[in-house]
Order: C-alpha cells, then structure tokens, then sequence
C-alpha cells in the first residue's frame, strides 16, 4: 500500500488547501477582532450558490465566483455590522450565540432561494495532470493555485499596505492602535470583507466537485476551527500549515486505516493538540478577551 502514498500525499495537499482557504477567513476575523465568526461556513456556503446562480445565468465561471465573491464580501460586512457590532462589549458566548444565529438565518434564506436539492457547477478546468508519482485533477490543482495565491496576496495586504498595517495594529494592541487615530469601523469592515472573500472563493472552487446545498458549510467551518487550533489561533501561517497537515491527515486516515474515521479522525487530532500544545503550532500561549 505504500506506492500509493504519494497519490494520497497529493490528495491531502488538495484537500488541505480547501480547508486553508476557509480557515484563512476565519483566523483573519478571530486573529484581529476575537470574534467566533461561527456564521462563516454560511458565506462559504453563499459563495458557491451565488457562483452557481451566475453560471445558471449563463455567465462565464470564472465572472461568476469574482462576482459572488465581491457579493459575500458585502454580506460579511453586513453580518458584522448587524450580528456582533451591537454585541461589541459583550461576552465571547454573547458572539457565539449571535453567530449560531445568523448560521440559521442564511441558512434559512438559501433554502427559501434554492431550496434543498443538492446543486453542482460545471467543472471550469477539466482533464488530469498524470506523472509518474501520482495523478491530480487539474481542478484541485486549480485549488491548490487559488490557495497559494490567496495567502501570497494576503501577506502583501498585511505587510506592505497602511490598511494591513492598520489590521495588524489592532490585532497586537486595539487600544494603542485606538489612540493612534486608526479608525476601528475601516479595520472591521476590512477584516470581514477579507475574511468572507476567503471563504467564498473556498465554496466558489468546491462547489465545481461537490455538490451545493443550505447546511453545507456546518462541517468546513467546523473543520476550519480545528485548523484555526492546530495552526494556532491568529496565526495566518498557522492556518495554512495547519489545514494542510489536517488534509493529509484525513486522506491518511481514509485511505489506511477507514474512510468512516476520516472526520472523526480530525478532532482526535484538536484533542491531541489541545494535550500536547494548546497554544497551536505557531499561536500565542494566551489571548484575553
């Protein structure tokens, strides 16, 4: 079975990517803002009925998840505007509970729009990349690309422009970046609309392989904040090593040991870090509220 451990290996990385996308989003958000976004499997889920909405529409694939992006970037502004700013002095359980909440309502209104028969999108880069070693579909290539170029463009957000200067002011110190003259509503508003481009490009890209339904984003998002544990929360690099070390993990798992453990097998694997590191891999041994 070890010659096929280098297709597995390829899998995991693909597999990983989808969850590095979603778990950048979401590390992002809680990173800067300490925020439970648990709403943002929600926007995962809004970016890929909005891409199918476009393709169905008769638009190119590729204009279609731009265009859902940009939208669910609006609508993750909207969320934090409407489900955690009034809740700004509140209890993290206070934005937990608002954020089960507003799951529930978008849930609720994809159902209202697209009812609950699974969707899917025409797969936008047919065809197989075969090598020696193993052999990749070009779509999950494609994630692979979207994955690296997201975290790419994310660092140069962060480092090189005042608004990412800004972003990581508030995330070392709120009150000193406060004091400073940074505006807090551009650096929330920024922080979710980047944190939800994440995760609709995430459900853009998936819902070409899988099909598209109302509750499909409860798992990534759960899977996401195992990686967000793992890579170490508000760690962006944590994230990305974090998701894809939890990709392979689960094609591991599948692929030798049983398919039915393979979710099961990734909050085994939060408990072992929990025990071993709770801190994560790359995070800071405490963050206060």
């Amino acid at each position: 079975m070890l010659e096929l451990l280098p297709q597995q290996l390829a899998n995991g990385l693909a597999l990983g990517s989808t969850y590095a996308l979603v778990a950048m989003g979401l590390t992002l958000i809680f990173g800067v803002l300490l925020i439970p976004n648990f709403a943002h499997g929600e926007l995962y889920m809004l970016g890929g009925f909005l891409t199918y909405a476009g393709v169905t529409a008769g638009l190119d694939f590729w204009l279609a998840a731009v265009l859902a992006t940009v939208l669910v970037m609006g609508l993750g502004v909207l969320v934090d505007r409407i489900t955690f700013k009034p809740l700004e002095q509140a209890s993290g359980l206070s934005l937990m509970i608002s954020a089960l909440a507003m799951s529930i309502v978008l849930q609720q209104i994809a159902t209202i729009t697209w009812g609950t028969e699974p969707r899917t999108i025409p797969n936008p880069v047919p065809g197989i990349l075969r090598t020696p070693f193993a052999s990749l579909t070009y779509h999950k290539l494609l994630i692979i690309a979207v994955m690296v170029l997201g975290a790419v463009g994310l660092w140069a957000i962060l480092n090189r422009t005042r608004l990412g200067l800004s972003i990581r002011a508030v995330s070392q110190n709120r009150d000193a970046a406060l004091l400073m003259g940074i505006e807090m509503w551009k650096v929330r508003a920024a922080t979710f609309a980047i944190g939800a481009a994440f995760g609709a490009l995430a459900g853009a890209l998936l819902g070409a392989a899988f099909p598209i339904y109302p509750t499909m984003g409860v798992i990534p998002v759960l899977k996401a904040l195992v990686v967000l544990v793992l890579g170490g929360i508000g760690s962006i690099p944590g994230a990305i090593l974090g998701g894809l070390l939890l990709g392979v993990a689960e094609v591991l798992i599948a692929g030798y040991i049983s398919s039915e453990l393979q979710d099961i097998g990734a909050f085994v694997i939060l408990v072992a870090m929990l025990l071993v590191r709770p801190q994560g891999l790359f995070g800071r041994a405490q963050i206060e509220r």
